[in-house]
């Protein structure tokens, strides 16, 4: 199923039924069938757990819906989605209204703002980082595959990243020269672009921003000297091509094609576009993330390292608290600090320990509390060898913990899903 990425606005003007098709609906029917068996059995705990999912208004829906039509297979919800029946457009749109309502909870009055990600996003602005160094970038999760071409005779490189779900391929023309003019404020700007995209619906593929509204998220002063930057910035993500190949269909597999397909900046006006191909935006943003809105404010360093714990933290175990570890050696490869084999002089201090000191300062005094983050170390080898407490606040906290309770739901129905596969039929037991 698509992950849903698209305006809300947009979907439930333009094909609301489609709603049914997505990774969101598929959470929405996971945990009906979970809530369903205890409504009869056990109310109270059925009405405990239906505020525990956020699921007090949507479970009536579904209940009247699914004793009406079949939702139990892929296909059938398909055929629903297509003929776009009115009682199915309805339900649809009801369901879409209460999924905005969630959603806008988790930034209202808060200092997030909500931006499509991917493990694909991620990768790339990871590569980013250590390009500068010259080095290869291999993400810290288990199983994944990344293998670095060589240069061939034009000085083009080619970098194929590869999970269970899909593969992809980053190519880099005269890698060279696109690695002289690669500055980090491209990693802020793809951000910023897509968090601008999902804002306004993506309508045509497209993200449209003010400059003077990217001054004000990045803490620039000056306009030109932010038109410049801009336009430098475009060309590290208009001159980047992939392709990628999907094995479970979570997006539609594409062949080469640049990351951003066209991108215009009118310096009079301020006014900035950046389009991509439809396939590549919804690769890029497979799911929803919150970032904090202050992010885009830091330094270099400060902000790779803030990207970095809020992807983990969408998914990171987190203790009673509400803290998380990891590695400080693979916040330092991602961020792109030189490692201990790099520094001259043994002067390790100088070259990794005070800028990583200083970024999580910087961090910390513009955070408000949101986030916190404390390690020990007693050299060089203790710093790199340990791991860092990270605490995030209660917003990020409840992100994460529906996000948990939704991949659990999830395991125990493909569990049950299984288990009576295997069971044989009752006539067989003898």
């Amino acid at each position: 199923m698509p992950h849903f990425t698209e305006s809300l606005d947009a979907l439930r003007r333009e094909a609301p039924a489609r709603f049914l098709e997505t990774d969101q609906f598929a959470e929405m029917l996971s945990t009906y069938h979970k809530l369903k068996p205890l409504a009869e059995s056990k109310p109270k705990s059925f009405s405990k757990q239906c505020a525990e999912y956020d699921f007090t208004r949507i479970y009536p829906l579904m209940d009247a819906f699914l004793a009406e039509h079949d939702l139990s297979a892929p296909d059938k919800l398909a055929a629903l989605a297509g003929e776009s029946a009115p009682e199915t457009v309805a339900f649809a749109s009801a369901l879409i209204d209460i999924y905005a309502d969630s959603v806008a909870k988790l930034t209202r009055e808060t200092e997030y703002d909500t931006v499509g990600n991917s493990p694909a996003t991620y990768f790339i602005c990871g590569v980013w980082a250590n390009m500068k160094r010259g080095r290869e970038f291999h993400p810290a999760s288990n199983g994944i595959t990344v293998t670095y071409s060589q240069p061939d005779a034009y000085g083009n490189q080619s970098i194929s990243y590869k999970n269970k779900d899909y593969e992809m391929t980053l190519i880099f023309e005269a890698v060279d020269k696109y690695t002289k003019n690669l500055s980090w404020t491209a990693h802020r700007l793809l951000i910023y672009t897509l968090m601008c995209g999902n804002r306004d619906g993506w309508r045509g593929n497209a993200a449209d921003f003010n400059i003077a509204d990217y001054m004000a998220w990045s803490g620039l002063a000056s306009r030109d000297a932010a038109y410049r930057q801009l336009k430098k910035d475009v060309q590290s993500i208009t001159n980047l091509k992939l392709t990628a190949e999907s094995y479970k269909k979570y997006f539609e597999s594409f062949y080469i094609t640049h990351l951003a397909t066209e991108a215009n900046i009118k310096k009079y006006t301020g006014e900035v576009h950046i389009a991509f191909a439809e396939n590549v935006r919804l690769f890029l943003t497979q799911y929803y993330q919150l970032i904090p809105d202050w992010m885009g404010q830091l330094s270099e360093n400060a902000y790779r390292l803030a990207y970095y714990l809020y992807y983990r933290a969408r998914k990171a175990p987190l203790d009673e608290d509400g803290n998380f570890l990891v590695r400080v050696e693979d916040i330092i490869q991602y961020i792109g600090l030189p490692t201990k084999e790099e520094v001259k002089n043994r002067n390790y201090d100088e070259a990794i320990i005070r800028p990583f000191n200083k970024a999580v300062e910087e961090i910390e005094s513009i955070a408000n509390g949101s986030i916190h983050m404390s390690f020990d170390y007693d050299n060089i080898n203790s710093f790199l060898a340990g791991k860092m407490t990270v605490g995030i606040d209660e917003t990020m906290q409840d992100y994460a913990h529906k996000l948990e309770r939704t991949r659990m739901a999830k395991q125990l129905e493909s569990g049950k899903k299984r288990r009576r596969k295997a069971e044989p039929p009752a006539e067989a037991e003898t």
